[in-house]
């Protein structure tokens, strides 16, 4: 079972006078979060607002509505034109289907209760996704902090956002890996595989969180087991949906693998901040573009995000829950690819990475994931920093210039900085030296 440090009475060892300042210190922080926390929520209550009442993007959900729709008159969904005829006036005719057979006899039973014909009864599926995650959420434990789990929820890198202004599905994760947590926790872990395998049969980014049953307590075999439980839900899927249709699986395979149709193929920015691509363009702007650099820059990366990520479960192998957490945000951070809406999965191991910190710590985790990604969708860096530089400044001018494009892949490198430091240095902070009960 997992386990979290009893806080620690605030003022035990130390003098009233220094008790009673720390005291007041945090009692300004818990007033400056709070007030952050709302502003927070009222911008995005903004966003949202502009949105539902001039719903003009959500080109997901009408290509997952046209897939449907070419199934139903027995059309291969994966031509593109075959959708196009349905929903190319809202998708600009360019996005193709890019999830596996056996999905689309999902959203064909979603569509059944009329998901598909009306926007707002698709808004309100996603709606209750994140309801019920919230819930799984909030009562895995007994010490839920609520203000700090919707701002998270609602504004963190600024996810919810994305998943309703694309209609894209990715709610759908949250939700399994809320159920993902609460199964680990309970310690089934092969009904966590289970669901883990279901999510990476939907989009097989999502394969590397296979790995996160590493983290668990048991001996190796077990959870190579476990992972292999995982590989093999994907694989019956994959088997079943060739049995069934042959022609639509072969058009699938060709669809991810095509070069103008494969999500592998998508270029870096502000529609995939993945980090990778990132090392891409920042190589490329230093003039040290090729593919032997970036290799070289993405394995350092990944080595130090594994390093850090060893170093931190050796510390906090008996706090199963923050040692999940800690694995699930890694193990984003390498995966081969990340498109915004992707990040409302990190609500799972934040909230639990943070729920438990002094309002000082909340409140800049806050500027981190929301604050950060909110100002660069809004303002641009003022001018870019052009090459009339010394040579040895050129990296950081450009990392400046990528900025806008790569605002959530920034916060994402720095969030994880954040948990490491702050497991490091001040580890106090979270057991409540001082500290006082978030009522919120």
């Amino acid at each position: 079972m997992f386990h979290i440090p009893p806080n620690k009475p605030s003022g035990e060892g130390k003098r009233p006078e220094l008790h009673d300042a720390s005291e007041l210190e945090e009692r300004l922080w818990k007033i400056v979060y709070i007030i952050f926390c709302l502003a927070l929520l009222t911008l995005t209550a903004y966003q949202f607002l502009v949105l539902l009442q001039d719903p003009k993007t959500v080109w997901d959900y009408h290509v997952f509505a046209g897939a449907v729709q070419a199934l139903d008159h027995g059309q291969n969904p994966y031509i593109p034109a075959n959708i196009n005829q349905y929903v190319g006036k809202y998708t600009g005719g360019v996005l193709p289907f890019t999830y596996p057979p056996h999905t689309l006899y999902f959203f064909w039973l979603l569509d059944l209760f009329l998901v598909f014909h009306s926007l707002a009864i698709y808004y309100g599926v996603l709606v209750v996704l994140l309801l019920i995650s919230g819930y799984l959420i909030v009562t895995l434990d007994q010490r839920p902090q609520y203000l700090f789990f919707t701002t998270l929820l609602l504004t963190g890198f600024m996810a919810a956002y994305a998943n309703f202004v694309t209609g894209n599905k990715d709610i759908l994760f949250l939700l399994l890996f809320a159920l993902v947590f609460v199964l680990l926790v309970h310690e089934r872990y092969w009904q966590s595989s289970i669901l883990i395998g279901l999510a990476a049969a939907v989009s097989l980014i999502m394969t590397p969180f296979a790995a996160l049953i590493l983290a668990v307590r048991r001996p190796i075999p077990q959870r190579l087991a476990w992972m292999f439980l995982s590989a093999g839900v994907v694989a019956v899927l994959f088997a079943v949906s060739y049995c069934i249709n042959p022609a639509y699986f072969n058009s699938y395979i060709g669809t991810v693998t095509g070069q103008s149709t494969s999500p592998m193929y998508d270029r870096g920015g502000s529609t995939t901040p993945t980090p990778y691509l990132l090392f891409w363009d920042l190589l490329n702007g230093v003039n040290l573009g090729g593919m032997l650099p970036v290799a070289i820059v993405s394995f350092v990366y990944v080595v130090l995000i594994l390093y850090a990520t060893w170093n931190y479960g050796k510390k906090n192998r008996e706090d199963t829950l923050k040692l999940y957490s800690l694995v699930m945000l890694a193990i984003f951070m390498m995966l081969p690819r990340i498109k915004p809406y992707d990040f409302i999965v990190l609500v799972v191991p934040l909230y639990y990475l943070f729920k438990d910190c002094s309002y000082k710590m909340k409140s800049l985790v806050l500027v981190v994931i929301s604050l950060v990604p909110y100002y660069f969708s809004v303002f641009s860096p003022a001018h870019s920093i052009h090459r009339d530089l010394p040579l040895f400044l050129w990296p950081f001018a450009q990392a400046y210039n990528l900025l806008e494009p790569y605002a959530l892949t920034y916060s994402l490198i720095l969030i994880f900085l954040v948990v490491i430091l702050h497991d490091r240095l001040t580890l106090a902070d979270c057991q409540g030296e001082p500290r006082m009960p978030e009522k919120s």
